[in-house]
């Protein structure tokens, strides 16, 4: 049975009421699936959200879910040092509504392991902000305009690339935007959050001038709206 089968029938179970056996499969999926197939990788991430919904009603999932996550918070404080590990309690926190576990986390690991933390701070920084510590999110953000630079240059390259492809209905152009102007957002939250009013405006203006695209452009404008 391939971990695809596996996942297939855990979610059948999931809608079928089978709830102790979908646990059983969504966990087997997430601790094995990548030693099948890396490529697995995002249907992973993707599970921990139909884990979370599996949740709602019965609540053991979320028990394990939850032991699933404080296994890889100590083992990171112990010293494991691996990002996708990281990334994996942040998803949890994330499908479970509890940012603020990442944040207080993310502190943790910091005081242990600065070092690998400074490596996980760009993961961590959507709940950092999400807490209001600006002054944190400032220390550990990289400088403001290089990085929206870069952010538009990437923007206008995923959006080339995306004309030169057969039309998809999926909204790929429209995902693009909004990782654009999330990331950008959340500069200008913490500039104005550490009372740089003026340098958010200013970085606010460049970051929708850089778009070349008209109607790119337009979308940007009217996501990042008014400070």
């Amino acid at each position: 049975m391939t971990a695809l089968t596996r996942f297939a029938d855990a979610e059948n179970a999931m809608y079928d009421g089978r709830h102790d056996e979908a646990l059983q499969g969504f966990t087997w999926f997430y601790q094995n699936a990548l030693q099948e197939d890396p490529a697995l990788e995002e249907m992973r991430y993707y599970l921990v959200g139909m884990w979370a919904e599996l949740g709602h009603a019965y609540p053991k999932a979320l028990e394990v879910l939850r032991a699933i996550r404080e296994d890889k918070a100590k083992a990171l404080l112990a010293g494991a040092n691996e990002r996708e590990v990281f990334w994996d309690i942040v998803i949890i926190d994330a499908e479970l509504g509890d940012t603020a576990a990442t944040y207080q986390f993310y502190k943790a690991l910091a005081a242990a392991h600065p070092v690998f933390a400074a490596e996980c701070a760009l993961i961590a920084m959507p709940a950092i902000v999400e807490a209001e510590d600006y002054a944190l999110a400032a220390k550990l953000m990289p400088p403001a305009e290089p990085f929206v630079r870069e952010m538009a240059r990437v923007l206008e390259q995923d959006i080339a690339a995306i004309k030169q492809r057969p039309y998809s209905p999926a909204p790929e152009r429209r995902a693009e935007i909004v990782t654009y102007v999330s990331e950008v957002r959340r500069v200008l939250t913490v500039l104005a959050g550490n009372g740089e009013a003026d340098e958010a405006a200013s970085i606010r203006v460049l970051a929708i001038n850089l778009i070349k695209s008209p109607s790119v452009r337009r979308d940007v404008a009217a996501g990042l709206g008014k400070l």
